[in-house]
């Protein structure tokens, strides 16, 4: 509800996607009349890695890091290749199935991981780290009008 009333308060009259990339990836939209349509949750970054230590006997647990190409050549770096490139092929996906419906769409990315995330992407995101902040104090100022 936070970033949604961020999304309207910062970006009125316009579809918005808000992409939260923190212990989960959550995605909600809000259309141009203010109305929330819904949205996803997905594992996050560092879920993605913890899952596949704890649910496989011989994999390593491995801190997130930046791939340095697109295919690992051994299992650290396939694992980050993995786990990098498959949350941002997620969310680059996510992203164009919402622009096909709607063309005049904003897409926010927030989060704990927006910062490491953004530096990923080909395509025009507003990474904003206090999104939520924004929302909540938005809507504490709301309510108390």
């Amino acid at each position: 509800m936070a970033l949604i009333a961020a999304a309207v308060k910062h970006h009125p009259n316009t579809n918005v996607l808000v992409i939260d990339a923190g212990s989960c990836i959550t995605y909600d939209f809000v259309d141009a009349e203010h109305n929330y349509l819904g949205g996803a949750i997905s594992p996050g970054v560092q879920m993605r890695y913890k899952s596949l230590k704890n649910f496989t006997s011989s994999l390593p647990s491995l801190e997130k890091t930046t791939p340095n190409q697109r295919l690992g050549n051994s299992t650290e770096t396939s694992i980050h290749s993995g786990v990098v490139y498959g949350v941002v092929h997620e969310i680059e996906g996510t992203i164009e199935d919402y622009q096909n419906k709607y063309s005049d769409l904003t897409v926010i990315l927030t989060g704990g991981d927006a910062d490491f995330l953004c530096k990923q992407f080909k395509i025009s995101i507003f990474a904003h780290s206090n999104f939520l902040l924004e929302g909540l104090n938005f809507l504490l100022e709301f309510n108390s009008n």
